[in-house]
């Protein structure tokens, strides 16, 4: 339960064997690959390797447009759990193995390569019939083969647009030409007296003798003529049409019957197994590009190959072994990380404290040399939540729906820690429930459940306090929550500095702190009620003496006396230094968010029953109605309730207990392995 004890190694084999060295890394999954120190880089005889990624990029290229031609065409359905949170497929080497012997992905790429561009020529021819068609369909009141008119030697004929209260200027050109006005549907000639009618423009076809050409252009832009194009058609536009509906009929059958295709291929029904098969070899093929960049950060020489790294030092057994076996004639050099080396850090925690390792990692890891805080966050992070979420059966269906998913997904490490987390937070969210008197809210009275129900039997049992009516003793006791958990925030900076050997830092920044936050807190209540001489006496000494040290030492990294002492002047406000009297009263008083929370659970509870209450007298459907509504509205509520508890028990740890004594920033310590958010690889038992 602590940070894990890491060695530096370097790793030197025979040349030639960089590509079956990292294979034996990756599967071993226990070294991170680092770059080579700069005395081994600049080595005469050493130069780095040159590995390509060209083989693995190929691949995922190919793998990535046969996944996304599925996804495009038959989005992956997800089921309940991966609905709640995205979790990768569950393999073993020896799947991949066989996939990668028998799965053609050559095949199945030109398969889906031929899909998609039958697919996209089709999809071309539809939209220029369905452009033809679109440019055909206002000439469909014109009964002629286009061609034989526009090859008229001695005629003129046009087509376009006019507006509509230009029409009269037609009769004024009677001399000249002859027109109709078309309907622009394509039904024909307008009957007569319609002509035009609640239209802004009108659809007309001219025809005038070729010598009027000029003359008749002139007199038809003046009424604001726009001539349309007339294709050259050697058939009848109403048959030119026919024909082109038909084969857009025929072109978007196949176009279905191409998709229907992808769909097959999708799902298996043609490849034999659909995308798992893909997902699995895009994963691998992420891990052989991984292997070949790590590779690149080895050196060569003539004879033999360098590569360094890191490893956990509860492995090195384990890669002796691996390498005596394999490599025979192979040589590994230990040393321990430096003072000030960038160290990746791993941390190891028992299966029931895990789940809060997500909040560590969401905040981030600990320095190398630190201590791991997640044993240290349990009593309070779930004593948060429990307050926060404080219902009975909230906190039962909590366990129940938590404990579902934690056994849905014991291979998926980050949703099962959640899971879990909530899990853990509903049992607590039972017991405050319990010692608050909190069960649906008030879902226990008479009016709701009848006389001498079993919920207010057993809430007789347990019941301790109501924050509903003794609303103010609710909140000393939070208040006094709060104030605990900064002491145990400040205790924990001691500890880190105990442990660093900073035996000055731990007196000056935690108990001179937790000595004059002791005695403001004595002469804070001495001023709301009655403190004895003594414990009044001893605070004030507290708080001046705790304050004369803290102006002494908080200062102390400055060397000028006199900035020394006005930083430590300023530290009793918080302005510099570790701490401050304004950060203690303002952390003490955001716990108050734990009652606000829990009583607004309750609260809102008891809304929802007192309407479920008033339709229960109701004729016929009174009780169904009452049922619908608890039911309702109890879910609306634990949903919006457990988000709540979580968000804000996790702020108190984040701003309120981390900001005591956590410092973050250290790189996770990631090794060489089959480490992919599309895959996990199960081990086997030989391996576990």
């Amino acid at each position: 339960m602590a940070i894990e004890p890491v060695k530096k190694i370097t790793i030197l084999t025979r040349r030639g064997h960089e590509k079956r060295l990292m294979r034996t890394l990756g599967r071993l999954a226990a070294v991170e690959v680092r770059d080579p120190e700069e005395d081994l880089a600049t080595t005469p005889g050493l130069e780095p390797c040159g590995t390509s990624t060209e083989e693995a990029d190929d691949r995922l290229s190919t793998i990535d447009f046969i996944l996304n031609l599925m996804k495009a065409f038959a989005p992956d359905e997800t089921g309940l759990i991966q609905g709640l949170a995205p979790v990768p497929l569950v393999t073993t080497q020896e799947e991949i193995n066989r996939i990668l012997e028998t799965y053609d992905l050559d095949a199945v790429y030109r398969q889906a390569r031929t899909l998609d561009e039958d697919y996209r020529s089709t999809e071309r021819i539809i939209a220029e019939i369905s452009a033809e068609i679109a440019e055909l369909k206002p000439l469909a009141g014109l009964d002629i083969v286009p061609a034989d008119v526009l090859d008229l030697e001695r005629t003129v004929v046009t087509i376009g647009h006019v507006p509509a209260q230009n029409m009269p200027l037609f009769e004024g050109m009677a001399d000249l030409i002859a027109w109709e006005e078309l309907e622009p549907g394509g039904d024909g000639p307008f009957p007569p007296g319609q002509k035009g009618q609640g239209r802004q423009k009108v659809l007309v076809v001219t025809a005038c003798l070729a010598r009027d050409r000029d003359e008749v252009a002139k007199r038809l832009k003046d009424a604001g003529f726009e001539e349309a194009f007339l294709p050259r058609l050697y058939q009848r536009i109403p048959d030119r049409l026919v024909e082109l509906e038909d084969s857009l009929a025929v072109y978007r059958e196949r176009l279905e019957e191409i998709a229907a295709g992808i769909r097959e291929l999708a799902h298996g029904r043609r490849s034999g197994e659909g995308r798992r098969p893909l997902v699995i070899l895009k994963a691998y093929w992420i891990h052989a590009r991984e292997r070949a960049l790590a590779s690149r950060k080895g050196l060569k020489g003539r004879w033999v190959h360098v590569i360094s790294g890191y490893i956990r030092q509860k492995d090195l057994d384990r890669l002796h072994s691996v390498m005596v076996h394999e490599f025979p004639d192979s040589l590994i050099l230990e040393d321990d990380p430096g003072p000030g080396e960038d160290v990746p850090v791993s941390i190891s925690v028992p299966r029931p404290l895990s789940p809060l390792t997500l909040l560590v990692e969401m905040f981030g890891l600990p320095p190398y040399r630190s201590f791991d805080p997640t044993p240290f966050l349990h009593l309070n992070f779930y004593v948060f939540f429990g307050i926060c979420f404080s219902d009975v059966l909230y906190g039962l269906m909590l366990v129940v729906s938590s404990a579902y998913v934690s056994m849905k997904t014991k291979d998926y490490r980050g949703v099962n820690n959640f899971a879990r987390m909530l899990l853990y937070g509903g049992v607590s969210s039972i017991v405050f429930g319990a010692l608050m008197g909190s069960w649906f809210g008030d879902l226990y009275r008479p009016e709701y459940l009848g006389e001498g129900n079993i919920l207010v039997t057993l809430r007789e049992g347990f019941f301790v306090i109501d924050p509903m009516s003794r609303t103010i003793l609710a909140l000393l006791v939070v208040l006094g929550i709060g104030v605990l958990n900064q002491f145990y925030g400040i205790s924990l900076r001691m500890y880190g500095q105990i442990r660093n050997r900073d035996l000055f830092g731990a007196f000056s920044d935690g108990i001179c702190w937790m000595g004059a936050l002791t005695g403001l807190l004595i002469v804070v209540s001495g001023v709301f009620t009655d403190v004895p001489d003594r414990i009044a006496q001893a605070g004030k000494w507290l708080l001046g003496v705790g304050a004369i040290l803290l102006v002494l030492t908080q200062g102390r990294d400055a060397r000028n006396p006199v900035v020394r002492i006005l930083k430590g002047v300023m530290s009793l406000y918080g302005i510099v230094g570790s701490y401050g009297v304004t950060a203690f009263a303002g952390d003490v008083l955001s716990h108050c968010r734990l009652l606000a929370l829990g009583l607004t659970t309750s609260i809102v509870a008891m809304a929802f029953n007192l309407m479920a209450g008033m339709l229960r007298d109701i004729p016929f459907v009174g009780l169904i109605l009452f049922v619908l509504v608890l039911v309702v509205g109890h879910a609306f509520n634990f949903a919006i309730s457990v988000l709540g508890a979580f968000v804000h028990s996790m702020r108190l740890v984040y701003v309120e207990f981390f900001g005591r004594f956590y410092e973050a920033g250290a790189r996770p310590f990631r090794p060489l392995e089959f480490d992919s958010p599309l895959c996990i690889l199960k081990k086997s038992r030989s391996e576990a």
